[in-house]
């Protein structure tokens, strides 16, 4: 024979207590459950890698929750860190099965937006909430703890300022990128100049964080250290070209001497087609690995190309090399299918890109980025978005806002749809901040107290901030 208590339980999943359900109701259901238990993995700990991102690391089971009566119950998987009471709770799953299958690249992407630093083992507890519908409590199975190293999906370069570079400032015209493709490793070649000093900064600014010769454990001999208060590091190798790699993760640097990066351009499209590195040919500005520059006296309906060295051999590109060139110039169709200039004659600025393949003419633009959602009207028309005020010292968009507890925000780079950023895109979000959740668009859902808010967005390090 039932109980009153699964006799209750009955009546108000079939709706009798519809419009009366309280707090002494779900009280009885609640003391009538039997709380599912969470079931430790075989293994306890899991290194994800970018190798692996789309296959499953491990699956998470658990036994059902009992109410004592029968009920359609959704499983959510939760995921904090270790030490937190689960405080700032996480979504790795929801289901209505008994068992999670956990994707690399889809866990990676919420452990780096709960603040792991990649390729740090870190302590992290789940656990399982069962929920059957608003009139009944959720219920929380146990905790287990596994250990979990996440990888990192962007990489932010470093930059070198000093003397033995171009020079102690100005920020950010004088910085030397030091491109990375790997976490905290960075590659460059770059003009060094001997018995100067010089120090890596991991922002287009002066602070916070700068690494100086002590920083690291293992020193090429081409440097040595400054011994000038800030310990910067001296080059005491003969000026010149170096290519110089930097590993913050094994505190090494390494250093071997290379010839000067160099492209030209010559042709009768700038004035003459002599020999590359004499007569009118121009030098181009070595800016980075792979990228030039320079200001080019362009003549209307000429041609002309770029050479990797001062000569005419053996390397060069010609149009079709580049995936995208500007309007001004056409493919000239001749033997060597050259460059030709399609418009008017003058003098423009023109940058090279051999990594992208890209020649761009004129200062690059400055990127924006806009915000709309739930506080703007979600679209485009006047009011409904916010333009962003990007800063090209360090990086940052910034936009002072009126934010609603619980509603939802998302950032575009252009007035449109696609493409745009959501919560998953960042490694790094202030905690006033949530996840929309899986199987939607991810946006950001703002669960501070609502009020004025200045937002502050990193693309390149993949940080979103409040103030």
């Amino acid at each position: 024979m039932k109980t009153l208590k699964h006799f209750l339980a009955a009546l108000l999943m079939v709706g009798v207590f519809a419009g009366c359900e309280d707090d002494s109701v779900k009280a009885v259901l609640k003391s009538d459950v039997s709380p599912n238990v969470l079931q430790a993995p075989s293994s306890s700990a899991f290194v994800l890698t970018l190798a692996n991102k789309d296959q499953n690391f491990a699956t998470i089971g658990w036994t059902a929750t009992d109410y004592g009566f029968k009920a359609s119950v959704t499983y959510t998987l939760e995921a904090d860190i270790a030490g937190n009471n689960f405080a700032n709770a996480v979504e790795l799953a929801t289901t209505n099965s008994l068992e999670a299958a956990l994707n690399v690249g889809a866990t990676n992407d919420i452990l780096l937006g709960m603040g792991l630093v990649p390729e740090e083992p870190t302590q992290v507890q789940l656990r399982v909430v069962s929920f059957v519908d608003d009139s009944v409590d959720p219920v929380y199975s146990n905790a287990i703890t596994i250990t979990l190293s996440s990888y990192a999906t962007s990489f932010p370069p470093i930059w070198g300022m000093g003397a033995a570079l171009k020079g102690w400032g100005p920020w950010p015209a004088n910085a030397v990128e030091w491109q990375s493709s790997e976490f905290r490793k960075y590659e460059t070649i770059a003009y060094f100049t001997n018995g100067e000093t010089f120090r890596w900064f991991g922002q287009l600014d002066w602070g916070p964080v700068s690494y100086n010769y002590p920083y690291f454990t293992t020193v090429s001999s081409v440097f040595v250290n400054g011994n000038d208060g800030d310990s910067n590091l001296r080059v005491t190798a003969a000026s010149g070209w170096y290519k110089v790699g930097v590993d913050l993760n094994s505190k090494t640097v390494t250093a071997v001497a290379v010839d000067e990066p160099v492209l030209y351009m010559t042709g009768a499209g700038i004035g003459g087609w002599d020999q590359p590195g004499t007569g009118v040919s121009i030098k181009m500005t070595y800016i980075k690995p792979g990228v030039f520059q320079a200001d080019a006296p362009f003549v209307s309906g000429e041609t002309f190309r770029f050479f990797a060295q001062a000569n005419w051999g053996p390397l060069s590109y010609n149009y079709p090399y580049f995936t995208s060139v500007p309007d001004y110039f056409v493919n000239a169709s001749d033997g060597d299918l050259n460059f030709r200039v399609s418009g008017e004659s003058g003098t423009k600025k023109v940058t090279v890109d051999l990594n992208e393949k890209t020649v761009t003419l004129g200062d690059p633009p400055l990127p924006v980025l806009f915000i709309t959602g739930d506080d703007f009207g979600w679209g485009w028309n006047d009011g409904q978005y916010i333009e962003m005020t990007y800063s090209a010292g360090n990086g940052n968009f910034t936009a002072t806002v009126n934010l609603t507890n619980n509603n939802l925000f998302r950032f575009f780079p252009q007035k449109g749809w696609d493409p745009s950023y959501n919560y998953g895109y960042f490694t790094t979000v202030d905690a006033d901040l949530a996840n929309q959740g899986a199987g939607t668009d991810q946006n950001f859902r703002y669960v501070g107290t609502t009020g004025s808010r200045t937002i502050t967005v990193n693309l390149t390090s993949k940080v979103v901030s409040l103030d």
